[in-house]
């Protein structure tokens, strides 16, 4: 009886210590180019916010190359504040692409999120410098 009653105990502990955590929540985590010009402007912003009850830090963000570049908040995300991470796509090479992005941060819950981006860059000559 006694050890069922610690482990009670402890339950309730965890629960409340989770409740005053923060808590990432990303509105989209995969981001669809389609078809970009060459040498165009590669940039998506992934807007997330904090839903947790204590600030939110992000501790990296790195990409599966180098061929993209993530930029993200230094600073704490306060409790329902919102913030973003930028990723900008070198468009020069040919081709369709399909990329990953890892944002580490202090949610214990998801201390890790993936993000996508995919599309396909083509000729500047067959877009006219737009992105179709």
């Amino acid at each position: 009886m006694i050890i069922i009653s610690i482990i009670i105990v402890a339950a309730v502990q965890a629960n409340a210590q989770n409740a005053n955590n923060p808590k990432i929540a990303f509105e989209a985590t995969t981001y669809d180019f389609d078809t970009i010009a060459q040498n165009s402007d590669g940039t998506h912003v992934f807007q997330f916010s904090n839903n947790g009850k204590s600030p939110l830090l992000i501790t990296s963000a790195f990409s599966s190359c180098g061929c993209v570049v993530p930029e993200w908040p230094q600073e704490p995300i306060m409790p329902k504040q919102k913030a973003s991470v930028k990723v900008k796509y070198n468009t020069s090479k040919l081709g369709h692409f399909t990329k990953v992005i890892i944002v580490k941060s202090n949610d214990p819950e998801t201390p890790k999120t993936i993000l996508r981006i995919h599309g396909t860059v083509v000729e500047q000559a067959k877009t006219d410098g737009r992105k179709l």
